[in-house]
């Protein structure tokens, strides 16, 4: 979307407090519409003014303007209703990041997989799915400090993946940058490309997350798991089907599961 560009090209150039704001505004986009200034700048944990000052470097003539455009770009012709939808993002960019995504997953030797509280469902469901067709995937302990005593032994070869979405778990931001430190190539699945999982990985798929009343709406993130594993096997081909079918037959002889 031309308004989420806009409202990332100048994020490295702000300060510290503008760049929180920056991150708070564009996790709960579509809400923009239906918040006054103050009530975004308390979401923000900043001023008024900080975000009358966010919304003019962005190019608009304040905070009225800023809110027109929003509602333009999420609810065209009156639609009230947010459907989260993958084109909601680039389509080319979704599909290089898949592929990305992909490439690298296959062509590592050991694939270890890591997300902490509201992240920990991620992980554990590419961990399931994926170890259907690849006997080289790991979950990571839940503790931060036991997986980033793990990441000491990986090689050169190994790949570490990370899920966290906003508000961005400690342990994953400092399980990737302790990776970064030792040269360990990282895969992050994340909700921003200028979030801390993001600014310290190598590749990054990143997963437009909305809130529709309390609670944030997780569901794109399966999708996208689920995308990059079928991209997966797509590039291993048959290999896959054969593994797949053989864990088909296993489940069936123990008449599922116990």
């Amino acid at each position: 979307m031309e308004l989420v560009k806009k409202i990332k090209l100048n994020y490295y150039d702000l300060t510290p407090k503008l760049q929180q704001a920056s991150q708070s505004i564009l996790s709960n986009l579509h809400q923009i519409p239906f918040q006054t200034i103050r009530e975004t700048a308390k979401k923000a944990d900043v001023s008024a003014l900080s975000i009358s000052r966010l919304n003019k470097i962005w190019g608009f003539k304040g905070y009225s303007d800023f809110q027109s455009n929003v509602r333009l770009e999420y609810y065209p012709a009156g639609q009230t209703k947010n459907i989260f939808s993958l084109s909601n993002l680039d389509e080319k960019k979704i599909e290089n990041s898949i592929l990305s995504a992909a490439k690298i997953l296959t062509e590592s030797n050991r694939v270890y997989i890591s997300g902490f509280r509201s992240a920990k469902s991620f992980a554990l469901y590419m961990n399931y799915m994926g170890r259907m067709v690849f006997d080289n995937f790991y979950l990571l302990p839940d503790s931060g400090l036991s997986a980033a005593q793990d990441i000491a032994h990986f090689s050169k070869n190994n790949l570490l993946v990370a899920f966290s979405t906003a508000p961005y778990s400690s342990e994953t931001v400092r399980l990737i940058k302790t990776a970064q430190s030792l040269n360990v190539k990282t895969l992050s699945f994340t909700d921003s490309i200028i979030s801390p999982l993001a600014q310290h990985s190598d590749y990054v798929v990143e997963v437009q997350i909305s809130k529709v009343n309390r609670l944030n709406n997780m569901a794109p993130m399966i999708t996208v798991i689920e995308n990059v594993l079928e991209k997966c096997f797509e590039i291993l081909g048959e290999e896959a089907d054969k593994k797949i079918e053989f864990f088909s037959q296993r489940i069936k002889a123990i008449n599922g599961y116990w």
